[in-house]
C-alpha cells in the first residue's frame, strides 16, 4: 500500500493517477472527500485527515509500505500556517510512518532549500530533509524547481491573457528555472514503485532558465497584447509587512519575490539529471504554447 499525503495537489494527483494506472494500491489522505472524487473513481482508497491532526496520520500510515509526502502550506495561515503544516505536521507524519514500520518515505522538498535561507519555508524544508535522512527508513528526497503551472502561468501569464497586463516585482531579470508537474511525477513514481532511488536526493528542473520579463514577453507575443508592469521591491516589502498580521502566507510569497538575487539563485543545469535519466523535459516555450491554445479555445467557446 502506498500512502500519498497531498494527493489533491498537482504533483500528488499526477503521481497517484500514474501509480493507480500501473496497478498499485494507493491510499490518499485528504481533508475533503469531494476534492478526491477522480482519485476514488480511479481506484484510490480515500482517508480523511490532515497534517495538523497527528492521530489521523497514525491511522493513515497503518498498513502502508511506502509514503509520499507532497503537501505544503507555504501560502497558509491560521491552523494551516506553514510552521504547523510544513514543519510540525511533517515531523508528525515522519514519526507516524516510522512507528508504522513504513519501508520507504518519499519527501517533496524544494530546490534551493538550505539551513540559512532567508525564507522560513525553505529552512523548514531543509530541516525536514535532515529528519527524513535520519529516520531509519528508506528514503528519497525530491527537490523540484518552481512549477510552471504556478510560477509561469498562474503568477505571470494568466493575468496577461485574461486582463491584458501582468505585474512583476522588481527588475524581473533574474534567470529562473521552472519544471512542469508532469516531468516531476515520474520520479515520484519510480521512488515509490521501485528501490532504484533509495537514499537519493534529486534536484529536478526544466531545460530553461528564463526571467519573469522573458516569460511575460512570450505570453504577450502569442496573445498579441499585454502590458508588463513593475512594482518596486521597496513598495512590495511595505505591503508584505501590512499583510503579515492577517495573512502570513501571502506576506511570505511577497517576501520571496523581494529576496536579492545573490541570496536566492534559481537557475539550474539539467545536463547531469538528463545524463542519468534521459527523457524529454517540457520547455517553457512548449508549455506556454499549450496554455495560450487553451485560452484561445475557451474564448471561442465563450463567444458562441
Amino acid at each position: 500500500m502506498i500512502l500519498i499525503v497531498g494527493a489533491t495537489g498537482q504533483l500528488g494527483r499526477a503521481t497517484a493517477l500514474q501509480l493507480l494506472a500501473q496497478g498499485h494500491a494507493v491510499r490518499v489522505l485528504v481533508r475533503e472527500r469531494a476534492r478526491a472524487v477522480d482519485l476514488q473513481k480511479a481506484g484510490a482508497e480515500i482517508f480523511i485527515g490532515d497534517l495538523t491532526d497527528a492521530r489521523s496520520l497514525e491511522l493513515a500510515c497503518k498498513g502502508a509500505e511506502r509514503v509520499f509526502a507532497c503537501a505544503h502550506s507555504m501560502l497558509g495561515r491560521g491552523r494551516y500556517a506553514s510552521a504547523q503544516v510544513d514543519h510540525v505536521g511533517h515531523s508528525a507524519l515522519l514519526a507516524a510512518a516510522r512507528d508504522a514500520k513504513v519501508e520507504h518515505f518519499v519527501y517533496t522538498s524544494v530546490m534551493g532549500a538550505r539551513a540559512d535561507h532567508p525564507i522560513d519555508f525553505f529552512r523548514s524544508k531543509f530541516e525536514i530533509e535532515a529528519a527524513v535522512r535520519s529516520s531509519g527508513m528508506g528514503y528519497t528526497i525530491l527537490r523540484p524547481a518552481a512549477f510552471m503551472e504556478q510560477h509561469v502561468h498562474r503568477l505571470n501569464g494568466q493575468l496577461l491573457l485574461e486582463r491584458g497586463f501582468t505585474v512583476i516585482i522588481g527588475a524581473g531579470t533574474k534567470p529562473r528555472n521552472f519544471v512542469a508537474v508532469r516531468d516531476v511525477a515520474p520520479f515520484a513514481v519510480i521512488a515509490l514503485a521501485q528501490d532504484d532511488l533509495n537514499g537519493r536526493t534529486l534536484e529536478i528542473g526544466g531545460p530553461d532558465n528564463l526571467s519573469n520579463n522573458e516569460i511575460a514577453a512570450m505570453y504577450a507575443v502569442r496573445a498579441r497584447k499585454g502590458r508588463i508592469q513593475h512594482v518596486s521591491v521597496r513598495a512590495t516589502k511595505i505591503v508584505a509587512s501590512m499583510l503579515r498580521p492577517v495573512h502570513e502566507g501571502l506576506a511570505r510569497a511577497l517576501d520571496i519575490a523581494c529576496v536579492p538575487d545573490h541570496e536566492m539563485r534559481e537557475s539550474w543545469d539539467s545536463h547531469q539529471l538528463m545524463g542519468e535519466f534521459p527523457r524529454q523535459l517540457t520547455s517553457v516555450d512548449a508549455f506556454i504554447d499549450q496554455r495560450v491554445a487553451e485560452w484561445r479555445r475557451a474564448r471561442r467557446v465563450a463567444s458562441r
